[in-house]
């Protein structure tokens, strides 16, 4: 009857782990081009699904080899049922028709940012737009870092698959208020262009 007993306890604590975990509303990190991403931004989950309806709507995941030498990421959904989009923009990778790209990219730099400028002058960043018309934005800057780390590229024939796969995690802080800061953790990105 005891060993019963432990046996129903560990169940229900296992059962009751996996529903608290805070990834668990992520998608799953895949390398097969099924257009996914998400992380959590400051412990909340943040997955691209999109917002808006009819012909206005904007896209779930977009981006990707982009600007001969740049990767470029946009997330857009809803964190805490407010519309955002988070933007990672990564320049000069190398020539993206080899596996050279794979690896790790640091987003430590003060830079601008697209719209605002134009690819050329944009160093590697990352950035979160609320959709709050308040102008704010959040980027990493040379004090508020991060990275991203591309695991996967498929380009074995560029005109029907580019699938880009990987992981990122930044902090970034707000242009309205430099003691306002955003966590981006547990970010993967599924990608086929």
């Amino acid at each position: 009857m005891k060993t019963c007993f432990y046996l129903v306890l560990a169940v229900t604590l296992l059962a009751g782990c996996k529903k608290d975990d805070p990834a668990a509303g992520l998608p799953a990190a895949t390398h097969t081009g099924a257009n996914t991403a998400g992380c959590l931004i400051n412990g909340q989950p943040f997955v691209a699904t999109g917002f808006g309806s009819g012909p206005g709507r904007v896209a779930g995941l977009g981006g990707g080899f982009a600007y001969d030498s740049a990767y470029y990421l946009r997330l857009n959904g809803k964190l805490g049922g407010q519309d955002g989009s988070l933007h990672i923009f990564l320049n000069s990778v190398p020539d993206y028709k080899n596996q050279a790209l794979l690896g790790e990219y640091l987003l430590n730099n003060s830079t601008s940012y697209l719209p605002i400028a134009l690819p050329g002058q944009c160093l590697s960043y990352a950035a979160f737009f609320p959709n709050d018309n308040t102008q704010e934005v959040y980027r990493t800057d040379a004090q508020h870092t991060g990275k991203v780390e591309i695991t996967y590229v498929d380009i074995s024939n560029v005109r029907v698959k580019r699938v880009s796969s990987g992981t990122f995690e930044s902090t970034a802080v707000s242009n309205l208020n430099p003691n306002k800061t955003l966590r981006v953790t547990s970010g993967r990105f599924d990608r086929q262009q």
